[in-house]
């Protein structure tokens, strides 16, 4: 008896989308877009090159691609303010000993802002103009959360709701606030890349994506639907370990500060890029691997289905169907549309299913 089935957890949640920020300036959101494109396999790009085309509100040829559409929710700051809040969240970090309580809880908030795409995109009754504005946000989004100080907002006897994750924290020199130092990557971004594309920006683009991936390698693993807001948390504990320790309101940043804030934002980046790569390879994996047969011939079990090239699946099986665990078998990363898997029959019966990894 063989079972075929894809592995695809569901998240639902409400839907639901004003401070002037950004987060890590255009470059650094395209960096994290291009990491992402990088390892979606053929069929996923190719869904979401399709709704990156549609037009949507103030969509031009500067955000007209998948990484720099990543740029989209900033762009169209200097024409609506409606979704000015959805790209932080603060949660309070004392940074006196002062109480945290006084920091607002804003119910549009980044975390709500990606549950909100998430949501859009599963669900198949939405327009596509609606999943086009989706996926923007959510490229976009995915950056905004794992800069710190969009997770964070500094709370002293001074700023009893705190500092506005940085941007009343001041600084002298090169940057006039602690947030214009993390957006700038402490340096590590130069926002110099221009829109739309010249080929010598989108070397800028591709090159710092491959230096951040050089450092931090991208792992495929099964996807799942994750909820943003343990995201949000470690970018808070990132804020409170790192991004407020070491400075001083008022004073010019130490050069042992900005390397760490570069060194943080490229592993930021990274991150930020791979999950978004497994979030819409998840959401996007819509359909069961196609049966193409399943023999046995000369003592070993063959098993054939329809595959996307560049697609990782993973077989597994377990002897009874009543087991509770499934056994991993072996991954595959399949370079054709078809692909056979075969194993000795060493067993009076066995049970197999095939998942989708990445």
């Amino acid at each position: 008896m063989i079972k075929i089935t894809r592995f695809l957890a569901i998240f639902l949640a409400l839907v639901c989308l004003t401070r002037t920020v950004l987060a890590w300036d255009a470059e650094g959101h395209m960096v994290v877009a291009q990491i992402a494109y990088n390892h979606l396999d053929s069929a996923v790009k190719a869904k979401c090159d399709a709704l990156i085309a549609i037009p949507v509100y103030h969509s031009t040829s500067a955000n007209s691609n998948f990484v720099t559409a990543a740029c989209w929710a900033d762009d169209i700051k200097s024409f609506t303010s409606a979704y000015s809040d959805s790209h932080y969240i603060d949660i309070g970090i004392s940074l006196d000993g002062f109480p945290t309580n006084g920091v607002v809880n804003d119910p549009s908030n980044v975390v709500v802002a990606i549950r909100s795409s998430i949501t859009i995109l599963q669900d198949p009754t939405q327009s596509l103009s609606n999943q086009a504005v989706a996926l923007r946000f959510l490229i976009h989004f995915c950056g905004d959360i794992t800069q710190p100080l969009h997770c964070s907002t500094g709370v002293t006897t001074n700023m009893p709701a705190g500092d506005a994750g940085g941007n009343n924290f001041n600084l002298t020199g090169t940057w006039s606030e602690l947030h214009a130092l993390w957006d700038a990557g402490g340096g590590y971004l130069s926002d110099s890349v221009t829109r739309p594309f010249t080929p010598a920006s989108q070397a800028i683009i591709v090159n710092k994506a491959a230096a951040v991936e050089a450092a931090y390698t991208y792992s495929a693993s099964v996807g799942s639907i994750p909820d943003p807001m343990p995201w949000a948390l470690e970018g808070r504990g990132l804020a409170a370990t790192i991004s407020y320790v070491g400075i001083t309101n008022g004073t010019s940043p130490t050069a042992s500060y900005t390397n760490t804030a570069q060194s943080t934002t490229i592993q930021r980046m990274a991150i930020g890029g791979q999950r978004l790569t497994k979030l819409l390879s998840t959401i996007y994996v819509t359909n069961v691997p196609p049966l193409i047969s399943a023999t046995i011939t000369n003592n070993n079990f063959g098993l054939s289905w329809g595959a996307v090239t560049g697609r990782i699946y993973r077989v597994q099986w377990k002897q009874q169907p009543t087991d509770l665990a499934w056994v991993d078998q072996t991954d595959i990363t399949v370079s054709n549309t078809s692909i056979t898997f075969t194993d000795p029959v060493l067993q009076p019966q066995r049970f197999y299913r095939v998942i989708v990894v990445n």
